[in-house]
């Protein structure tokens, strides 16, 4: 059985980027959530963990952390929007559910949680 985000694409090009930067956003203990509304029925994700957080293996576990914790809710958040979820330095180490209470903490705070 496969679990994939059934309601949410990724945002791939730059311009979707710095769009989704000019938006809202909340900084938590371990993520920062930017969000913007977009003209689609459905949420379009995109991940950023910047070099400076450690080598690779770190880098890519905590993409996979932060993409597993918005599939989890992504029954639960309002579509239509585009998000990227930024990794903080303090992010490094943590567990899979406090990453995913910091970013359903944001997600509440921005009105997005039905």
């Amino acid at each position: 059985m496969r679990f994939n985000m059934k309601n949410t694409q990724s945002l791939k090009l730059n311009r979707d980027f710095r769009r989704a930067y000019k938006g809202d956003n909340f900084v938590g203990g371990y993520t920062v959530v930017y969000i913007k509304k977009n003209k689609y029925q459905f949420n379009r994700l995109g991940l950023r963990v910047g070099k400076a957080t450690g080598k690779a293996v770190t880098r890519n576990r905590l993409k996979r952390l932060m993409r597993e914790s918005y599939r989890l809710m992504e029954d639960d958040i309002e579509k239509g929007y585009d998000f990227i979820i930024v990794a903080r330095n303090r992010a490094v180490g943590k567990t899979q559910s406090q990453i995913q209470g910091d970013i359903r903490f944001a997600m509440r705070k921005l009105g997005l949680i039905k």
